[in-house]
């Protein structure tokens, strides 16, 4: 009787999660107008350098991935912000989400340093952010830049 009645809790339980998902319009193709409402906050908050600043961008569960397999959560990587020497410009946007979450692959030209190692140039990135409250987070970043 205890199997059966666990069983049956089991199922409704089941249930009552997967009533309350929504399924998924799927991703599209997002401008670049798009896109800029994600990474123009995220660099307006890196140039500061201030990690106070920084971290009112950083989802919680922001993870970082360098090219050369270092990483860093966000605790790490506020306490290791880079350092950029001039404001980096965005290219080659290619941005795809929907209303909640936004993937964007795109060149960064940028004279920074990291972790005191100078990145100096065009670098491949990929960004997901994701909207909490009207503004957009960071999720996870890679950052595919050579580190000298």
């Amino acid at each position: 009787m205890a199997n059966r009645r666990q069983f049956s809790i089991a199922v409704l339980a089941g249930f009552s999660a997967l009533a309350g998902i929504q399924p998924s319009r799927g991703a599209e193709k997002l401008s670049e107008e798009q896109a800029h409402r994600a990474l123009d906050p995220w660099l307006d908050a890196l140039i500061t350098g201030k990690p106070e600043v920084v971290e009112t961008v950083l989802a919680p569960e922001y993870q970082i991935l360098r090219s050369d397999g270092s990483g860093h959560d966000k605790a790490g990587y506020l306490r290791a912000l880079p350092k950029h020497m001039t404001r980096p410009q965005f290219g080659d946007i290619v941005a795809t989400g929907d209303s909640n979450v936004m993937v964007i692959r795109y060149r960064i030209e940028t004279d920074q340093s990291v972790e005191g190692k100078a990145i100096v140039g065009i670098s491949p990135r990929l960004s997901v952010f994701r909207l909490e409250k009207d503004r957009w987070l960071i999720s996870a970043h890679a950052n595919f830049a050579p580190l000298s």
